[in-house]
């Protein structure tokens, strides 16, 4: 299973953010199988890149404080044109359950743009979130 989700750039706050497109939130059920979650520009982020997963502050991050357990997630891994972003999530029981903010990262004309997400804070509409259910 795949969930796509849109990214656009939100320019009616001042600086401009990455807008998720999620509905307030990914949530995922449990497979048996993994399953990948995958960004992609679109709108007027159609043209962007997300930033490199080996720059000191990649393209995806955990914010959430702890961050998820390592055997959950697997690498992000950005797409060849750059504009797509997808990890793995491997959901399978209720072991894995969790809910785990995160923040993107994406370059578009030489400027670098990302989320809103405070790790205090879990249930606002501003941060990204991944719910394991």
């Amino acid at each position: 299973m795949t969930n796509n989700v849109n990214v656009t750039l939100d320019t009616s706050v001042t600086p401009p953010a990455l807008r998720v497109h999620d509905h307030g939130h990914i949530k995922v059920g449990k497979k048996a199988n993994p399953q990948t979650i995958t960004w992609n520009l679109t709108g007027n982020l159609a043209q962007g890149e997300f930033v490199p997963m080996s720059a000191p502050e990649p393209g995806f991050e955990w914010v959430s404080s702890p961050p998820p357990p390592a055997v959950i997630f697997g690498t992000p891994t950005i797409g060849s044109n750059g504009n797509s972003l997808s990890i793995c999530d491997n959901h399978a029981d209720r072991t894995t359950d969790g809910r785990w903010t995160y923040r993107l990262r994406v370059s578009i004309d030489g400027a670098v743009y990302s989320t809103i997400a405070d790790a205090g804070i879990t249930n606002t509409s501003k941060n990204p979130i991944i719910i394991n259910d």
